[in-house]
């Protein structure tokens, strides 16, 4: 029988451990002894290990016919938005507005609704705001100019920075113009910390190169 890990739970292995982002609890976390062993095995081979005891904690379920063999992945980004030259878009002005009430509404959605729905709500405005799920290539310089403008902006709205609502405004930002894009959550191991960025294929919008790197994807949504 095959299995999958259970509904809106991820991971990743860094080095000899494995790291969770269970998004129903908004938690991170790490198994211990013979769990995290199993899951470790089960990493390496899923159709040779045995599995019952993830089972039994509810960490892996029955994949179902229709279930994907694997979550979705990404690979780091090689290029950044950030690092690439461009002529100044201006100060933003004219976004202040869309960018203040869109980063209001995904603030507001993360304290009201939770983790897993609000990375379920922003995938479904993706959805219907974009026709491609992949960006052409003819896309990028839309995607970067756009990006800019945002970023842009954002000085001017008088909320701190913060990696979460930031990208999940991003991501909003861009499908309203039709134009794809991908939230990466990223973990380090010792010592443990999580971030994320949007990311269109290999080009990083809103984060740079090394920094995307430092980090091990858990999930892409």
């Amino acid at each position: 029988m095959r299995y999958r890990l259970r509904d809106h739970l991820s991971a990743c292995v860094i080095g000899e451990h494995a790291v969770f982002l269970d998004a129903d609890a908004d938690r991170y976390f790490r198994l211990s002894g013979a769990l995290e062993r199993a899951f470790l095995a089960y990493a390496t081979d899923p159709l040779a290990a045995p599995a019952s005891l993830l089972l039994e904690h509810g960490i892996l379920v029955p994949a179902g016919p229709e279930s994907a063999d694997t979550p979705e992945r990404m690979d780091l980004p090689l290029r950044s938005a950030l690092e690439m030259p461009h002529d100044p878009p201006g100060c933003g002005i004219a976004a202040i507005p869309e960018v203040l009430a869109t980063l209001w509404a995904c603030r507001h959605a993360l304290r009201a609704r939770g983790f897993a729905s609000v990375l379920e709500w922003t995938a479904e405005h993706r959805t219907r705001r974009c026709r491609l799920c992949i960006p052409e290539p003819s896309q990028e310089q839309a995607l970067l100019h756009a990006t800019r403008l945002f970023l842009s902006a954002r000085p001017h709205i008088p909320v701190a920075t913060c990696c979460l609502p930031d990208s999940l405004a991003l991501t909003r930002f861009l499908a309203r113009r039709g134009l794809h894009s991908r939230i990466v959550i990223g973990v380090t191991g010792d010592p443990f910390s999580a971030h994320c960025w949007v990311q269109a294929g290999d080009l990083a919008l809103n984060e740079t190169v090394g920094h995307a790197g430092a980090h091990t994807v858990i999930r892409v949504v």
